[in-house]
């Protein structure tokens, strides 16, 4: 039983077994009574995209990956061989969260019982530890937003077992010693931003998505469209479809989150692709610029000669 008149300071201190202290892990302090009591709400929509995003996040980074070694190794590869190296990335992935999910609390079912996001402050309560009469500091972090920061640390963790697992069957090659590579590099560096940015990512992501798509598909358009005829024989690339296709998802998943947020049409989605459209349809405007400013630079060269 607890005290009932058992006073606890600060934003996260509880009643647990007649003290006040920080709640053990998958509970958080009712704010009425002062009591730590069990999570066992289902996460919000929001928060089942917050998780998404960071399988998106890792997803990317593969694919990154994928495409700059497929480069390296073979040149222009077919589509059956970029096809099968994308299909085995993700497949990765996804199993990865699949154990994530099925080994969290439930245990053995697709679902998870958390505790909530409700303000800022949640991401980080260390350093919303009370003290008594400025003398004596009451320790109460605690994962007060349970589980959504380290279920991703558990994500990262089977991602790293699932690459050495599949990776493992295939013959030692320069693409992918280096993807394995990459991925020893990327996946701490997420972790790493996750365990100091995790409140600021958990509120911009959306935004992050959006703004992301934007750059990437015109630095992409940039590089592959030179000229309006160029449109038809990118198409055929699997690399460069690939890549706007994921950039597509990116913005989708952006727009999705905004709207789940702020409780929005859904008819925003049909955005989606408008970043590609627009740039596809203002390449022929922009290109006679673009010439005349070479033709001004090679004049400019030839008369300082």
């Amino acid at each position: 039983m607890q005290d009932p008149d058992l006073d606890c300071p600060g934003r996260y201190c509880g009643r647990y077994l007649g003290e006040c202290t920080a709640c053990p892990r998958g509970m958080r302090v009712n704010v009425t009574s002062k009591n730590c009591e069990d999570c066992k709400m289902d996460p919000e929509t929001y928060e089942w995209l917050y998780l998404g995003f960071m399988v998106l996040v890792v997803i990317y980074f593969h694919m990154e990956s994928l495409t700059r070694f497929l480069e390296k190794a073979c040149g222009e590869c077919d589509v059956r061989s970029t096809s099968k190296w994308i299909c085995v990335t993700l497949l990765e992935t996804m199993v990865a969260a699949f154990l994530t999910l099925i080994l969290s609390d439930p245990h053995g079912q697709l679902q998870l019982y958390g505790c909530g996001v409700r303000s800022f402050l949640d991401w980080y309560s260390v350093f919303q530890n009370p003290s008594e009469k400025f003398v004596e500091t009451i320790y109460c972090d605690s994962e007060v937003v349970y589980p959504l920061f380290s279920i991703v640390y558990k994500f990262l963790g089977f991602c790293l077992i699932m690459m050495i697992l599949i990776k493992s069957w295939y013959k030692p090659t320069v693409f992918t010693t280096s993807s394995v590579y990459a991925t020893l590099y990327f996946i701490p560096g997420i972790a790493l931003l996750h365990g100091l940015l995790c409140g600021v990512i958990y509120y911009s992501f959306p935004y992050l998505c959006i703004s992301g798509s934007l750059l990437l598909t015109a630095i992409l358009m940039s590089e592959h469209l030179e000229d309006f005829t160029d449109i038809v024989d990118n198409i055929k690339k699997a690399e460069f479809m690939s890549q706007i296709l994921m950039y597509w998802v990116l913005h989708g998943y952006g727009i999705l989150s905004i709207v789940t947020y702020n409780h929005l049409s859904h008819w925003y989605l049909l955005l989606t692709p408008l970043p590609t459209v627009f740039y596809v349809v203002t390449l022929p405007f922009s290109i006679p610029i673009v010439q005349s400013m070479n033709e001004e630079i090679q004049e400019g060269g030839v008369r300082g000669i």
